[in-house]
């Protein structure tokens, strides 16, 4: 069902539309329960509408620039929802529409709760055990175009055994399944598997870290910014998330100044990303270059890193330095004025391949265990290190990408642990043991 209204104006004019979306999106907040609206707003002209602003029941919502044809955009309505929305369409001090918006009814919808969500004081050493997360099957985009509750529930019973308490995945734009709009915006359907993975990591004590990322062309930030708002907004007040990480290893090895482009987009979605929701904690997963971040004006409160520099654990004694992880989260702790940081990622490849031709099960976990030993090491010696997520829960099925890359996850494809998940579930336990997370309870 869309409802249709246009005022006519002297040459072309946007018309604004109502789209049922199913299924509904419907979020609680401090005020109460509230509705997702999605609006379209075509565009018959040849330049992009800029400065709109939509007032509707005593509200006011800035909307997105809207291209030539025209994008999708939202707003919240708090419930009970009226059939009609009283409404006008502005442009500075010029009034493109005036009237009512017919809201269709709601079929179905997801109920996103409200929960407290993780506070920096709750954070503390070693409290953070984790792992990132894509389904064996269906990795990458797969994670949302195929699977289902039972699915991710049997893949979270497996994770259990490494006594995990958080898990990072990935949001990743996927128009070709129709789980977005060409726009970049999110639709129902994408929000209702969203809440899936949620509802079964809470179910199983476990935090999400959502990583959103770069879509798109770095300077049209009116489709980077659709996809933050559709994707952020309705679990803005959402507890069974864990942080937002802005996105995943900006630059690579070049880091966030790598372009000028990248620079600016890491400053303006940053600060974009506060404005949507400034309850959650936020962070940026770094190659490394916590200095250029740090140049832009970006400062996370948790910093997060990305290490596969293959360094020993702590410095052997009686022999000459050498890079090792303890001395490396020293520094960064300096770099980054003694904030809590998070290894978002390190671990190896269990199968050789060209990029690693050394890889076996014993180097995987020799790389492991040394991460976990320089991060024991430092936390020891007053670094803040919060925790860690090892690179990955699985080993994906073949042919999703190379023989070496399928191979980084700690559980094989038969669901038993290779030593490096042994390695990690063991010193998850005496982890749980030191500090466990307010959102694990008596577990």
């Amino acid at each position: 069902m869309i409802a249709e209204l246009a005022l006519a104006l002297l040459g072309a004019s946007p018309v604004v539309t109502v789209t049922a979306d199913e299924p509904t999106v419907v979020r609680e907040t401090p005020s109460g329960w509230e509705r997702m609206v999605t609006l379209s707003v075509t565009n018959p002209g040849s330049q992009p509408l800029r400065g709109l602003r939509l007032d509707a029941m005593s509200r006011s919502r800035e909307l997105l620039d809207v291209p030539p044809g025209g994008a999708c955009d939202t707003l919240w309505v708090r419930l009970p929802a009226p059939a009609q929305l009283r409404a006008r369409l502005v442009q500075g001090n010029r009034v493109l529409w005036d009237g009512s918006l017919d809201l269709p009814p709601a079929r179905s919808a997801v109920r996103i709760p409200r929960s407290p969500c993780v506070r920096l004081s709750d954070l503390r050493p070693l409290m953070l055990r984790g792992t990132n997360y894509y389904p064996r099957a269906q990795p990458w985009p797969g994670i949302w175009r195929a699977m289902d509750r039972d699915a991710f529930e049997a893949e979270f019973r497996e994770m259990d055994a490494l006594h995990i308490n958080w898990v990072r995945t990935f949001y990743n734009l996927d128009t070709d399944a129709g789980l977005h709009r060409p726009d970049g915006s999110f639709t129902g359907k994408l929000l209702a598997r969203v809440d899936t993975l949620l509802g079964v990591a809470a179910r199983h004590r476990v935090k999400v870290m959502l990583t959103i990322g770069l879509w798109g062309k770095p300077d049209d930030l009116a489709m980077q910014q659709r996809f933050f708002r559709t994707g952020v907004e309705p679990f803005a007040y959402d507890g069974r998330i864990l942080m937002w990480d802005l996105i995943n290893e900006p630059g690579g090895s070049d880091g966030p100044k790598a372009t000028p482009e990248l620079a600016s987009w890491i400053q303006t979605m940053w600060a974009y990303l506060a404005a949507l929701d400034n309850r959650h904690l936020a962070t940026v997963g770094l190659c490394w270059q916590f200095d250029q971040l740090w140049a832009l004006g970006v400062k996370p409160p948790v910093g997060q890193y990305h290490n596969y520099s293959g360094a020993v654990g702590v410095q052997p004694k009686g022999q000459v330095p050498v890079r090792n992880v303890a001395d490396d989260l020293r520094a960064i702790a300096k770099q980054i004025d003694s904030r809590p940081v998070i290894i978002g990622e390190f671990g190896y490849a269990s199968v050789p391949d060209a990029a690693r031709k050394d890889a076996t099960e014993a180097r995987q976990d020799a790389i492991t265990r040394g991460v976990l030993e320089g991060v024991e090491a430092a936390v020891d010696g007053g670094v803040k290190v919060a925790g860690v997520a090892n690179w990955c829960a699985f080993a994906f099925l073949p042919d999703w990408m190379g023989k070496g890359e399928q191979s980084f996850g700690s559980i094989r494809l038969d669901g038993s642990l290779k030593p490096a998940g042994i390695s990690l579930r063991d010193t998850y336990a005496r982890w749980r043991k030191k500090c466990r997370a307010p959102w694990e309870g008596g577990r």
